[in-house]
């Protein structure tokens, strides 16, 4: 019996590390994709949240936002983090490149969606960071792009649990007693 418990034990915590970067059926490229319904929001309200989540998530949100239409309802931004790699006698340098993304934000009356594609790692040429799995590639590096996989979703998992939790309630709107 308690061969089994830890035999169970050791297959959870296997699987919780063998985390992976969505992949989108369409392109066979990383992309993060989810929307939800929120009820008695019109999409002008919806608007002005994920305007107010990219002023106050990003730093430099005049920088990240690229398209704005509130009256399509559709916000589109670019943004990038950077990458971080542990080397010999771990060290860390935290100069390992930039990921660079596309985010857009789209809303209709009662429900908003968003989709981060075109996440790719700062190179010369295009190279989608899903690329860090495909273990046959030359030059690969199983410690490096394994942190650069994890590093990448934790960021995004943080990004969209931070988007989601905000378009649920918003700021709360600050009272004026003086």
């Amino acid at each position: 019996m308690r061969l089994l418990q830890i035999l169970c034990f050791c297959l959870i915590a296997s699987n919780s590390y063998a985390q992976e970067i969505p992949i989108s059926d369409d392109s066979g490229k990383a992309e993060y994709k989810n929307g939800a319904a929120i009820a008695g929001l019109t999409k002008q309200k919806l608007y002005d949240r994920g305007v107010a989540w990219i002023n106050k998530y990003y730093v430099n949100p005049n920088g990240v936002m690229k398209t704005q239409d509130a009256e399509g309802g559709k916000i589109v931004g670019r943004a990038r983090y950077k990458l971080s790699r542990v080397e010999d006698k771990g060290r860390i340098n935290p100069n390992a490149g930039y990921v660079s993304y596309q985010i857009t934000l789209q809303f209709k009356d009662g429900k908003y969606r968003y989709v981060i594609d075109g996440i790719r790692w700062e190179k010369p040429s295009y190279y989608d960071v899903s690329q860090w799995a495909d273990t046959t590639q030359n030059n690969y590096s199983k410690p490096e792009y394994t942190s650069y996989i994890e590093q990448t979703i934790k960021y995004f998992d943080a990004l969209t649990e931070s988007l989601e939790s905000y378009m649920k309630v918003g700021e709360a709107e600050k009272q004026d007693d003086w």
